[in-house]
């Protein structure tokens, strides 16, 4: 291979590597992925290293040592584009396809379904009522609960679109669920605002966060295992924030 069809491999590869860490996969799949593909094409060497916020990839191929790193700003869990990347990632170890149909296959696999907004809604709407019930609520609990959840779909849309950060959106959807917990349980629509807000959030419990972080310190990834707890510590602390603040405000949230 020429030297701009191997500059246009690594950066595919890095490409691969970005979409299955933007969607939740562990920094160690991250990194053995990469070297698996550099391998593929007949790289002599390569040293991988990936933290949930960015990935550097140091190739040596053809004599030549090439560096790409990634800046990883945003992570949206999608377990089944993190799946079709890991078949893809097989695929292409297993026929190496020049540059052009290695972009045009990421592309392909990249075009998952997403959920609409309707669907997302009724989704917000049956966790929220689900873990009400869960945690002891009442089934009119579960009711203000849910339609509190949707209220918190649309709290979160409107935090993404003023520019908010993820702290700053789960601070201000817990504040709503609290806010309208509260007006729901003074109107008669629920009986326990502390049931209708834990079904909501459970919605914000960074829970993927968690669970990487265990499986990173499993697998020796200190690094990264301490940032994603460390931020999974941080959103817990901004849902307790938001609620706490709001109930705080409305005294408690006593009838």
């Amino acid at each position: 291979m020429h030297d701009a069809e191997i500059q246009n491999i690594i950066t595919q590869i890095l490409d691969l590597g970005e979409i299955m860490l933007k969607s939740g996969g562990e920094v160690y799949r991250v990194e053995d992925t990469i070297t698996r593909l550099a391998k593929a094409y007949g790289a002599q060497s390569t040293h991988v290293f990936c933290i949930p916020s960015n990935i550097v990839a140091t190739i040596t191929i053809n004599n030549s040592e090439i560096t790409h790193s990634r800046r990883v700003m945003t992570v949206e869990t999608n377990l089944e584009l993190l799946d079709r990347m890991n078949d893809l990632a097989r695929l292409i170890c297993r026929e190496t396809p020049d540059a052009t149909e290695f972009a045009r296959l990421i592309k392909e696999k990249s075009n998952v379904r997403r959920y609409n907004h309707i669907e997302k809604i009724f989704i917000y709407a049956f966790i929220s009522a689900s873990f009400a019930v869960f945690f002891g609520g009442s089934w009119l609990d579960a009711a203000a609960s849910a339609v509190t959840g949707i209220i918190v779909y649309f709290a979160a849309l409107l935090a993404r679109h003023i520019g908010g950060n993820i702290v700053f959106t789960d601070i201000f959807c817990a504040g709503f669920s609290a806010l309208f917990a509260v007006i729901f349980t003074r109107l008669g629509f629920g009986h326990d605002a502390d049931k209708i807000i834990i079904g909501n959030v459970m919605l914000l419990i960074p829970g993927v966060e968690l669970v990487n972080s265990m499986r990173d310190f499993i697998s020796g990834d200190i690094q990264a295992g301490t940032m994603h707890i460390a931020e999974a510590l941080f959103l817990a602390i901004a849902i307790a924030v938001g609620a706490a603040g709001v109930l705080t405000l409305m005294g408690g949230g006593q009838l």
